[in-house]
């Protein structure tokens, strides 16, 4: 039973895989007429006669062959299986949808209870979440209230603090406030104090000082009094050193004075200086008036041996006039004999005579340069007159430079020397005669800088002033070896500005032609000749020549170019007319140019550099020259061209370029009658 209960089920396995393939082909035949579902819960119910008589069974699928049997249409289809078990398709097919649909409705019952259930739980679960959730509100409003309450207190707490403590540094600040205002008026009074001593220290100083300036001034004074410099050098030495030293010192108190350190010892220090001082001038007067005394009695002694040489000189003249009427005696000889040596008493007679009055006059003699036995030979190069202007004007430089070495010589006047030398430098390279204005600026400029006035107050300093005009004196020199040599028009601007401030300062002016002759000795004019045991480089320095780094001579073009330089300037000066408005005569007019010419021309010429200064004298001042003497300057150019030329000419040398041009411009004027005024001059009332 069994057994055939498991065939039967085989049977039954092997019919239903037959019945899925016959029931999906036909299901794939009609997919196209369906258009309905018919399949699950969804699917509608196929009506009988929908049905149709064609039944699966009946076709082959997979090779499976299925005995069909005949069934009337009216009955339901039925499926034979090998077992005999006979299928209703219909059956089983309402009893599968029944069968379905029961098991969806269950399942949809147990959805549906299921969701229910979740719900409840839900709305359950809902409940506690918002019961909690409003627990927690009023928890939380209940601690935020508290937490307010607690913050108003706290800020409440801390406000009291604040203004407890905002109170506390208010007294705080007044009592600070306070011990400030108490201790700035003290340090107000001490500071007035001290600064009351200072005054007193100060006021104290001031006069000790001017007093060492006033001092060390009148010691200058007292130098230039001296009559002997050959004597002066050596006797105000051992005192040079000294007044520096006490110089250097005072100014070193002076600092300490502006700077407000300064102590009573500072000022007993600097009244022993201005004491000592004063004891160095009392010396060096007293020494200074032996001195004198020396050479007058010098001098007395040289003018009573004259008028004893005179007198014997007078007595052989008349015993020479005895023995002319004797007959052993020729009267030819006489006559040569006695006229010789009048004339050798005369000459020396008069030279003597001459040397005091000039001595006394720039106190130097030209014995005490060259040995007395050499002044003959010394005349062929230069006058005594020229000579005692060149030995002054050394002279000059030298005290001047005595005089201002406190300043030139101390590192704590550095600056100020630096800002002197701005306030001359700027203005003096800018000077041209591009408009009256400009000019006026420059002149200004430099006008308020040797009158101690701002914007740099020369004053500052007790050689402020003599240190300025040194610079600028030098400075101007300067450009004439510079600026005029290679632009000689500019001579003439410069030239008036350095007319008006000699005008304003004749101690500049003084200064002025002292470098000119520093620096070219023939302004003077003079030929000094090299002396023995006198090195080449110094000797030639002494003429004006410069030296290079490597002991080099300077070449002579570029010498007669400087020189060349400086003497149209020096002659522009002569020729510069005077500011409008200004009535004091010419510091240094028209006059020193015919001095000059007349001096050279009395001098044994050297062809190169006095060629060229003479062509340079006449081409700038030659047209004044002629207006001012019409009679006596030709005279003096045919002197030069008949007698002076053929005398450089015959010497020779080097200087057959400018000797033509100045034979050339000398035949020239004397043809034309007339020499033309100088390019660059300005115009007449230019400022």
């Amino acid at each position: 039973m069994n057994g055939e209960t498991q065939h039967n089920m085989n049977d039954i396995t092997s019919d239903f895989t037959c019945l899925k393939v016959s029931a999906l082909c036909k299901a794939s035949r009609i997919s196209d007429a369906v258009r309905h579902v018919t399949i699950g819960p969804d699917s509608v119910l196929i009506p009988d006669y929908h049905v149709d008589n064609e039944n699966i069974e009946n076709e082959p699928n997979n090779g499976i062959t299925k005995e069909v049997r005949p069934q009337p249409r009216s009955q339901s289809p039925k499926i034979s299986t090998r077992s005999g078990i006979t299928f209703s398709i219909k059956k089983i097919l309402l009893e599968n949808e029944v069968q379905r649909r029961e098991e969806v409705k269950q399942n949809m019952q147990r959805r549906l209870q299921s969701m229910m259930r979740a719900e409840a739980e839900l709305r359950e679960q809902m409940a506690v979440i918002r019961n909690t959730m409003i627990a927690d509100r009023e928890h939380q409003e209940s601690l935020e209230k508290d937490e307010i309450a607690r913050l108003e207190a706290e800020e409440e707490h801390v406000a009291q603090q604040n203004e407890i403590k905002r109170k506390h540094e208010q007294q705080l600040h007044a009592q600070r406030i306070l011990e400030r205002k108490e201790k700035l008026e003290r340090e107000v009074e001490e500071q007035r104090i001290r600064n009351q001593e200072k005054q007193v220290l100060f006021e104290k100083m001031l006069p000790l000082h001017a007093s060492f300036t006033s001092t060390y001034q009148n010691i200058s004074t007292v130098s230039k009094s001296c009559k002997d410099r050959n004597i002066l050098g050596p006797a105000f030495a051992p005192h040079s050193v000294k007044l520096k030293e006490l110089s250097k010192r005072m100014e070193g108190l002076l600092e300490r004075a502006k700077s407000g350190e300064l102590t009573e010892e500072d000022v007993n220090t600097a009244e022993s200086l201005a004491k000592h001082s004063e004891s160095i001038l009392n010396t060096f007067k007293q020494e200074i008036d032996r001195i004198n005394a020396t050479y007058d009695a010098e001098v007395a002694r040289r003018e009573e041996e004259v008028r004893q040489a005179q007198a014997q000189m007078q007595l052989m003249a008349s015993k020479a006039q005895e023995a002319a009427v004797q007959p052993d005696q020729s009267p030819s000889e006489t006559s040569i004999e006695s006229t010789g040596v009048e004339g050798q008493i005369t000459a020396n007679a008069s030279e003597e005579n001459r040397a005091p009055e000039t001595t006394n006059q720039t106190h130097l003699s030209v014995e005490s340069v060259v040995p007395e036995s050499k002044t003959d030979d010394l005349l062929e190069f230069v006058d005594k007159v020229s000579l005692h202007t060149y030995l002054d004007s050394q002279q000059l430089l030298e005290n001047h430079k005595i005089m201002c070495s406190p300043l030139t010589q101390s590192e704590s006047t550095k600056k100020f020397r630096f800002e002197c030398q701005k306030a001359i430098n700027i203005p003096v390279n800018a000077i041209s005669g591009v408009s009256r204005e400009h000019l006026m600026d420059k002149y200004e400029k430099l006008h308020n800088l040797l009158g101690g006035k701002p914007p740099t107050n020369a004053n500052q300093h007790p050689q402020g002033i003599q240190f300025c005009k040194h610079t600028l004196a030098k400075k101007f020199v300067n450009q004439g070896e510079a600026l005029v040599s290679s632009k000689p028009e500019m001579a003439f601007s410069v030239a008036a500005v350095i007319v008006a401030l000699w005008n304003d300062y004749p101690d500049f002016g003084e200064l002025l032609l002292a470098y000119f002759y520093k620096t070219c000795p023939y302004l003077v004019p003079i030929f000094l000749p090299q002396q023995q045991g006198q090195s080449n480089e110094d000797y030639y320095k002494s003429l004006g020549y410069k030296y290079s780094e490597d002991g080099t001579v300077e070449r002579q073009d570029k010498f007669l170019k400087r020189m060349s330089g400086l003497m149209r300037l020096y002659a522009a000066l002569t020729v510069t007319r005077q500011r409008k408005l200004v009535t004091s005569s010419h510091p240094h007019g028209l006059q020193n140019a015919w001095r000059w010419l007349a001096a050279i021309l009395n001098i044994e010429p050297r062809p190169d550099i006095c060629a060229t200064l003479i062509l340079d004298m006449l081409e700038v001042t030659g047209h004044a020259l002629w207006k001012t003497y019409p009679k006596q300057f030709p005279k003096l150019l045919a002197l030069l061209i008949t007698q002076y030329y053929p005398r450089m000419h015959s010497i020779g040398g080097t200087a057959g370029g400018p000797l033509a041009r100045l034979e050339q411009f000398l035949k020239n004027s004397l043809t034309k009658g007339s020499i033309p005024p100088p390019d660059g001059q300005l115009p007449q009332n230019f400022w």
